[in-house]
């Protein structure tokens, strides 16, 4: 009976903890997950390090706990902060994307967005990116730029006013930009930074009318004896691609630069370069070798490189032979192949092979891509894909190896050696999106379209999630003349092309869903699937192939004015290879296989 009475009341009391538990979990929970989530945000604030590179796991395992804190407490924005401020560094597109979801239009503010537009340029600079990511990054920025020009006087500011400019720069309007830091100049003629910018813009625009104006105001900005004095002596030398700098000039930039604490090597190197472009015979372009010669230890290997490289960005191939003898470069990898390209410069192959052949302490490696590289100058390929055969067994699985003989013909302009040593690396999983890259970089405009589909299939199957590289993919597929109409694939095609359009408007979904129809011979259809017929200028500037399709599509819904306007203006020499032969195939009428 005892043994009854407690297990009953044992069974009450579970009840009852269990009923406690159960209608006060609610009251509990958030309190439960903002205690995780701070925990979270704490240890992932441990990898806003800079000394933690992208590269490492750790940079990877800090933005998993930062992204995970701020799902557990999105309300928090020291959460949403910290997870944006980590992911930019791992991974700048993606950030940029999220910034512009993550924040409601409550808590877009001017001092953020502001913070936004100064990430976004510096992911729009970094060389890393991959075109198609700058371009998100672009599109997104001006979004947000948009938003700043709306609020009365920010652009008023000389720091906002360059801002703007150098986004807009960055995103393919030069024009805007120039005219924005010219009128904040008015007000701030002396803000520096506006301009530097000026500067470079005048030079990208090729504005001669600009240059007094501009090399007065750098003239006076480089009698400072600060990093802007500096600054503007760089930018001077940039003012020589217009009108080049007397030799008078050039010197008073020395004397500047020696009188400037913070003036470095690489500007010295700078100027004497401009020297060296402006002497009138070789005595003097030897003299002014010997002077910036003078700026180096040439006895220690780390500056001997500096200078060596400084020679070849010249062109001065002989003198650099001179400074940097056999005997020093056989036994340093790096300076072994300035020597090397130097002697391939000056087309001196006997002493290529010869040395090759007589510096063991060299890596095998970099002595076979040379000799492949010497054989290839010779105008004998054959015996050079014999050697980068057996290049190939050397570098291995290690992808440094690889992307450093890569860059390397990549420099040299080694186009063909280069792609040979990537298609061999295509179906290997560690390098095949480097190979696969870098194939679509140098031979996207002259491959065919079969080697254009089988490489975009692979990489869009690399990356799933990325539509950039399933789009061009069914672009791709659309061109093929064999496609035959009415076909259960075209179909389907058009579906996904339909599919693509209505999750993200571009031009290339829109002139990509055009083909589509015009391949199934519904031409209202692709004249709708380019969007608002009062953008249709839109199409003059892009891609050569995409204008000639639109003024196709204009030209079959019997708007021959447009058509031909599109038409006009298209550069025909400038089509890639497979996109010239497959629409040459589709419009044969139309378009001329002879220009």
């Amino acid at each position: 009976m005892f043994n009854l009475n407690l297990r009953y009341i044992f069974f009450i009391s579970c009840t009852f903890v269990f009923g406690i538990l159960f209608f006060t979990v609610g009251f509990y929970l958030p309190h439960i997950k903002k205690w995780k989530s701070n925990k979270l945000l704490n240890l992932s604030k441990v990898y806003q390090d800079e000394s933690i590179s992208n590269e490492s796991n750790l940079l990877a395992d800090g933005v998993r706990k930062a992204r995970i804190a701020n799902l557990l407490d999105p309300s928090n924005l020291e959460t949403r902060e910290n997870f944006i401020e980590l992911l930019f560094r791992a991974n700048p597109t993606e950030a940029l994307q999220k910034w512009a979801r993550i924040f409601s239009v409550e808590q877009v503010s001017e001092e953020r967005t502001t913070t936004l537009l100064k990430r976004s340029i510096k992911t729009l600079k970094d060389d890393s990116l991959e075109i198609y990511e700058k371009r998100i990054a672009g599109e997104i920025a001006i979004g947000q730029l948009n938003f700043l020009l709306t609020i009365k006087d920010w652009l008023e500011s000389p720091d906002n006013a360059l801002i703007a400019a150098e986004l807009l720069a960055e995103t393919g309007n030069p024009v805007r930009a120039n005219e924005i830091v010219k009128k904040s100049l008015e007000t701030h003629p002396t803000h520096a930074e506006s301009i530097f910018l000026l500067t470079r813009l005048t030079v990208h625009l090729s504005d001669n009318k600009n240059l007094p104006y501009i090399a007065k105001k750098l003239a006076d900005l480089s009698n400072r004896k600060s990093i802007s004095g500096v600054e503007a002596i760089r930018h001077l030398t940039l003012l020589h691609l217009l009108n080049p700098l007397s030799k008078k000039s050039l010197r008073t930039c020395i004397e500047l630069l020696q009188s400037n604490p913070h003036a470095e090597p690489i500007d010295f190197m700078r100027i004497h370069a401009l020297q060296y472009d402006v002497s009138a015979n070789e005595t003097e372009k030897i003299s002014v070798v010997k002077l910036c010669s003078e700026q180096f230890d040439l006895e220690q290997s780390k500056e001997l490189f500096v200078f060596s490289s400084w020679l070849g960005r010249l062109g001065a191939y002989e003198q650099l032979l001179q400074y940097l003898s056999a005997s020093r470069a056989k036994v340093e990898e790096e300076l072994f192949k300035l020597r090397m390209n130097a002697l391939a410069q000056t087309n001196d192959l006997d002493s290529i092979h010869f040395e090759v052949n007589n510096a063991p302490i060299i890596p095998e490696r970099w002595r076979l891509v040379i000799e492949a590289r010497a054989y290839s100058l010779e105008g004998n390929y054959k015996e050079s894909i014999k050697v980068l055969n057996r290049l190939l067994p050397v570098l291995g699985n290690d992808p440094r190896l690889v992307r450093s003989i890569c860059n390397y013909l990549e420099s040299s302009e080694d186009i063909t050696g280069l792609a040979h040593i990537l298609n061999k690396l295509i179906d290997q999983p560690i390098h095949q999106s480097f190979a696969l890259r870098k194939l679509m970089q140098h031979r996207a405009s002259s491959a065919t379209l079969e080697e254009l589909l089988g490489w975009m299939s692979k990489l869009s199957k690399l990356h799933g999630n990325d539509p950039f590289f399933s789009q061009t993919y069914l672009y791709f597929e659309l061109l093929d003349p064999f496609l035959t109409a009415p076909s259960k694939k075209l179909d389907l095609l058009i579906e996904e092309a339909n599919k693509n359009l209505s999750e993200n408007s571009n031009l290339q979904n829109r002139i990509t869903l055009a083909l589509a129809h015009l391949r199934n011979r519904s031409n209202d259809n692709a004249l709708l699937a380019l969007g608002s017929v009062r953008n249709w200028r839109n199409w003059q500037t892009t891609r050569p192939a995409w204008a000639f399709i639109s003024s196709e599509v204009f030209r079959l819904n019997h708007d021959s004015e447009k058509a031909m306007i599109l038409f006009k203006g298209i550069d025909f020499a400038s089509f890639d290879r497979a996109e010239k032969e497959s629409l040459a195939q589709l419009f044969p009428q139309n378009f001329p296989v002879t220009r």
